[in-house]
């Protein structure tokens, strides 16, 4: 089958229209851990105002604090924030569950689980390809943004403005680097599932002389996910506003009562709203992942169903 971009970029809305039950599942999940970051953020709210009340103290007090005072203060800080480390494993593992889960949906319609979700060495070699890569590209951005300060730190030096030009044309060059870059590596998770190995830079090959294509098809997927998001409002806005929950005032001068009002997961407008936000989650999951594991299997000429996957 010839590789299409702009076919492949609507495979999201095929996949989900062949088994709603993918978007059920996907959504469920998405929503117990919701509502698990909502009781864990409650949890510390109260060592929050705790710290914030103790830093406030510090900085009126008079003599100044010593810095083994404010080193002190951190300290607490820190143990707030260790008693929510945990969220952040979990979130990257239940992301691999949906990525592995997406691709084998594509790439093996009839492949077993609830909504094609699986625990297993898929997901560990998608969350160990994507950390890794992950890691590689955020070293490139590392780098552009380097080169791109050096040189403003240059121009600024030699106060010529005419060497601002190279700032901007190095700026966008370094952007443009980073595009090609997570083009050529986009389609990492699909071959990774398909081929039940780790795929680390197998995509350069895949998406040779396909850039163009795939950058097409990634900015129609992005574009319809702007849209699902914009249209969802319609929905999630009123029930955050039937909720109370004024989630944006954390740390933003709210006080603690709305913020604990905002996190209570007693509340069952919290929890409609959190079940709508996991929906849309889903839905956008399957927008943004499926077109990716479809160019996968469209440019091998893989047909409708990879049995690997």
């Amino acid at each position: 089958m010839a590789f299409s971009g702009s076919d492949a970029a609507f495979e999201g809305f095929r996949l989900v229209r062949r088994n709603p039950m993918a978007l059920v599942a996907w959504a469920v999940l998405y929503a117990i851990v919701s509502v698990g970051n909502l009781f864990a953020m409650s949890t510390m709210i109260g060592p929050m105002t705790e710290w914030a009340e103790r830093m406030e103290a510090l900085e009126a007090q008079s003599p100044k604090a010593t810095p083994e005072q404010v080193l002190e203060a951190f300290q607490g800080f820190g143990q707030v924030m260790l008693g929510m480390a945990w969220l952040l494993p979990i979130t990257l593992i239940v992301t691999a569950m949906l990525m592995a889960a997406v691709a084998r949906g594509v790439l093996n319609p009839r492949a077993t689980g609830f909504g094609y979700l699986r625990l297993g060495m898929d997901e560990l070699r998608v969350f160990v390809v994507t950390l890794v890569l992950g890691i590689v590209i955020f070293c490139a951005w590392i780098a552009v943004a380097v080169v791109v300060g050096t040189l403003a730190g240059i121009a600024s030096a030699a106060g010529a403005n005419w060497l601002w030009l190279f700032v901007v044309l190095a700026g966008l060059a370094g952007v443009a680097g980073l595009v090609w870059l997570a083009v050529r590596l986009s389609l990492a998770v699909p071959i990774t599932v398909a081929e039940n190995r780790f795929a680390f830079f197998d995509s350069f090959a895949v998406t040779r002389g396909r850039f163009w294509s795939l950058l097409g098809m990634a900015v129609i997927a992005l574009a319809m996910v702007l849209v699902i998001s914009m249209l969802s409002w319609v929905v999630t806005l009123p029930l955050a506003m039937m909720a109370g929950g004024e989630i944006w005032s954390i740390g933003s001068g709210g006080d603690a009562e709305a913020v604990a009002a905002a996190l209570d997961v007693t509340n069952p407008w919290i929890i409609a709203s959190a079940v709508a936000e996991a929906v849309v989650y889903a839905l956008t999951v399957g927008v943004m992942y499926a077109p990716f594991a479809a160019a996968y299997r469209d440019i091998k000429g893989l047909g409708a169903e990879t049995p690997t996957a």
